[in-house]
């Protein structure tokens, strides 16, 4: 039997081709499945003077009990730790709410966050919503997590949003994707989105300062 050595060449070419090209498919293919990073835009620049910032409290936009202060407290908490903002304190912002008469998760209308900004001596606030938060349930009784988060960084002078960023992930994400191993928790979930979040602001420009309240 006569063997075509160019044809069998060819042929452990193109074997090696498609090899890698299915190699590439199972590398990425945990990248697909809408467990990227935060989307963010920029509507306008963030002001030189970003000192002091107030997270609000954020919408719940779901039916998870208290969805919207787990996770408002964890990135506040998170975000005092990135770096030398000085955060508002939550009784002042709580103190503040009360006086226009409202409650936490209701949002403020812009000359309401402009009056907040004022009176609590701001440069930026920082509201957000809770667009989804549920605890999805697995094999042997585990718990998946599953959080969408919808911020947005806002001038306080006058209240208009400047970045906003869209973020979503679930616990497994990160077992799948990362090999970090999954998060069984809400508020574990919350706690690494957050710093995601804040990861990402970094990288487009937002920058630390040393002030005082």
């Amino acid at each position: 039997m006569n063997f075509d050595l160019q044809d069998t060449g060819k042929i452990v070419l193109r074997s090696c081709l498609v090899g890698l090209v299915l190699l590439i498919m199972l590398l990425c293919s945990g990248c697909l499945g809408g467990t990227g990073g935060p989307e963010h835009r920029q509507a306008a620049p963030l002001p030189e003077d970003m000192c002091r910032i107030a997270v609000l409290p954020f919408v719940n936009d779901t039916d998870y009990l208290l969805g919207d202060m787990i996770v408002t407290k964890v990135f506040s908490t998170q975000l005092r730790q990135s770096g030398d903002y000085l955060n508002a304190q939550d009784g002042d912002i709580y103190r503040v709410y009360r006086q226009f008469f409202l409650l936490p998760g209701q949002t403020p209308n812009l000359e309401q966050l402009q009056i907040i900004a004022d009176r609590l001596g701001v440069d930026l606030l920082i509201t957000g919503t809770v667009l989804e938060m549920r605890e999805d349930r697995g094999d042997h009784g585990s718990v998946n997590p599953v959080l969408i988060l919808d911020l947005q960084i806002r001038d306080g002078d006058n209240g208009e949003v400047l970045w906003t960023t869209y973020h979503r992930r679930s616990g497994s994400d990160y077992n799948k994707t990362m090999h970090f191993g999954t998060i069984h928790t809400v508020t574990g979930l919350s706690r690494q989105m957050a710093e995601e979040i804040i990861n990402l602001w970094f990288e487009k420009g937002f920058s630390s300062c040393s002030a005082s309240f």
